[in-house]
């Protein structure tokens, strides 16, 4: 099994092996604000967004990194900070086990018959907005806006 990039293996060289450093949680959060703050600052994309977070982030620790799959755990629950997906649909996929756009636990939606039994219709994220039914949705664009206190699009 390969060593992870951000250990060393004596002290001495601690300094040299060091190749990257994940900040901490709340750092990429207030990072994340920062950028959004007052509506000024929208985003396309995930991709843009965390190169402009990772530019931000470095101007502290410049061997800061986040992959796209934290950033977006991260940013679920940050106030003043909205993703919007957008999705496409596929007809055969495997049975989800997670949520894809933050990783979070997936609970059935169920609806029940006129018979009285119970149906599942598809899956919800328990923390996003994330949704599938029979047709698989696939998140495909994420966009990063500022949202205000009621978490609408600040114009």
């Amino acid at each position: 099994m390969p060593e992870r990039a951000d250990t060393a293996t004596s002290p001495t060289d601690a300094r040299a092996a060091v190749r990257f450093h994940r900040p901490a949680d709340e750092d990429v959060r207030r990072a994340a604000r920062r950028l959004v703050r007052g509506g000024k600052a929208a985003f396309a994309s995930q991709a843009r967004f965390r190169d402009a977070l990772v530019a931000s982030l470095r101007r502290d620790d410049p061997i800061a990194v986040i992959s796209g799959r934290r950033l977006r755990s991260l940013l679920i629950d940050v106030p003043g900070v909205r993703i919007s997906v957008r999705y496409t649909e596929r007809t055969s996929a495997p049975p989800l086990t997670a949520c894809p756009v933050c990783g979070s636990e997936l609970k059935p939606i169920r609806n029940q018959t006129l018979s009285g039994d119970s149906v599942v219709l598809g899956q919800r994220c328990v923390r996003c907005d994330y949704w599938t039914h029979r047709t698989r949705r696939v998140p495909v664009r994420y966009q990063i806006t500022s949202a205000g206190i009621d978490g609408r699009r600040v114009r």
